[in-house]
């Protein structure tokens, strides 16, 4: 028998069914926060899992010896490029301070809260300049709905079975995704460091690691190409409108900034004449919990007028854009010799940070102008194949994810006789 609905009190659902009830998150939770947790601390034989902002592995950072929670909770992640992301913890953790805990207080389903807070949380993260925010007052005040206690199991088991299928496919595309990433960037760092003429004479490049490099193309750290710039760092209320402001994922998820942003800042005349993002700048990202989302670089290849960029990110400027071209720079400050370059001299404390002191340092091998341009015309050529599979992969990646996020929010709300 299909249930009876009523008018919710709530303006993102239109009506739930008869026998739920409503109120907010602090009615039926104890909401608290991680502390404080380095990497310093993390030991390789620890015991307990320290759970992070970052979604990779569970969103486990790393292991320690001691553990600050015993129990079954949600946990989200509160700010960054991952903000609202929801996860069920069990047995002894312990949480860094960039997520909340959620522990029931009432007799709940605790599974069913973990599917209506991935539907419901979209609706209430702010944006800000690493991304987004989801603080433990925004947490408290969101609006849920209480189905009876056993509607609440029925529709955790029915989202358990239905989303670990869709998960399975989802898992084995992004699996190919990783191979086809993993093959390009192959191609690009064999590129960068040696060339694309297997005939042209070498010498010693003086980076012991990289070893032997064309003869005429050029050793400089980064700081003789350019200058480099912190973005702005503002409070909640400068985000949210006004005009494009270039975020953390913007720069960590693309090879080449997208020519339209969704961030919005209240940015002053001064702000965009000093944050500006033109044509040719490079932008890495500054800091984070982990070391890997750290010196990730994204090339603007089209000026984003009236734009300013996130404090957690550094601007490099090339002082000419005829030593280092552009549509070259995408590919190279994308390239594994970035990487393992910045991770050897990277600062941890309680947050991984690059400065611009070492960005600066960075030794970037660089070939002639003309040259430059003949290898992005390789990698054109080559990741035509490559850019097309992945592509029609990330189609239906989002497909699927899609499917999955509209299955939760119609169950969770009661839309779907289950």
């Amino acid at each position: 028998m299909v249930e009876r609905f009523k008018k919710s009190k709530f303006e993102w659902f239109d009506e739930i069914p008869l026998s739920w009830s409503e109120s907010k998150i602090s009615y039926l939770f104890e909401i608290g926060r991680g502390r404080v947790i380095s990497q310093q601390e993390l030991k390789e034989d620890g015991m307990y899992p320290v759970y992070s902002s970052q979604t990779k592995d569970n969103g486990c950072m790393g292991m320690i010896d001691t553990y600050d929670f015993d129990d079954n909770l949600i946990t989200w992640t509160t700010d960054g490029a991952n903000a609202g992301t929801i996860f069920i913890r069990e047995g002894k953790f312990n949480c860094t301070n960039v997520c909340g805990t959620l522990k029931p207080i009432l007799d709940i389903e605790l599974k069913y809260y973990y599917y209506y807070l991935q539907f419901v949380t979209q609706f209430y993260k702010r944006p800000d300049t690493n991304g987004a925010k989801i603080m433990n007052n925004e947490m408290a005040n969101i609006h849920t709905l209480i189905p009876p206690k056993e509607t609440q199991i029925h529709i955790a088991k029915f989202l358990d079975k239905k989303t670990a299928e869709i998960d399975a496919i989802i898992e084995k595309k992004e699996n190919l995704l990783l191979l086809l990433e993993e093959k390009k960037k192959a191609i690009i760092n064999e590129a960068v460091t040696k060339g694309i003429n297997p005939n042209a004479p070498m010498k010693d490049s003086g980076i012991e690691w990289i070893g032997e490099i064309p003869e005429h193309w050029e050793v400089k750290p980064l700081g003789y190409l350019g200058s480099c710039q912190n973005g702005v760092s503002k409070g909640g209320d400068y985000f949210g409108e006004g005009h494009p402001f270039v975020n953390y994922g913007d720069i960590y998820k693309n090879y080449e900034l997208p020519t339209t942003v969704e961030g919005l800042a209240k940015s002053s005349e001064e702000d965009r004449e000093a944050y500006s993002v033109l044509y040719g700048d490079v932008f890495f990202t500054r800091t984070s919990e982990t070391i890997e989302e750290i010196g990730i670089a994204s090339t603007c290849l089209k000026t984003i007028e009236n734009a300013v960029f996130s404090g957690f990110t550094i601007r490099f400027r090339p002082y000419s854009l005829e030593e280092l071209y552009p549509e070259y720079s995408k590919y190279f400050f994308r390239s594994n010799y970035i990487r393992v370059s910045l991770v050897k001299e990277m600062n941890l404390v309680t947050r991984a940070s690059l400065s611009q002191t070492l960005l600066k340092s960075l030794k970037v091998i660089l070939p002639p102008y003309e040259e430059q341009k003949s290898i992005v015309l390789y990698f054109q050529n080559k990741f035509q194949t490559i850019d097309k599979a992945k592509e029609k992969i990330d189609v239906q990646i989002n497909k699927l994810k899609e499917y999955r996020q509209s299955l939760i929010s119609e169950a969770v709300t009661g839309k779907i006789d289950i």
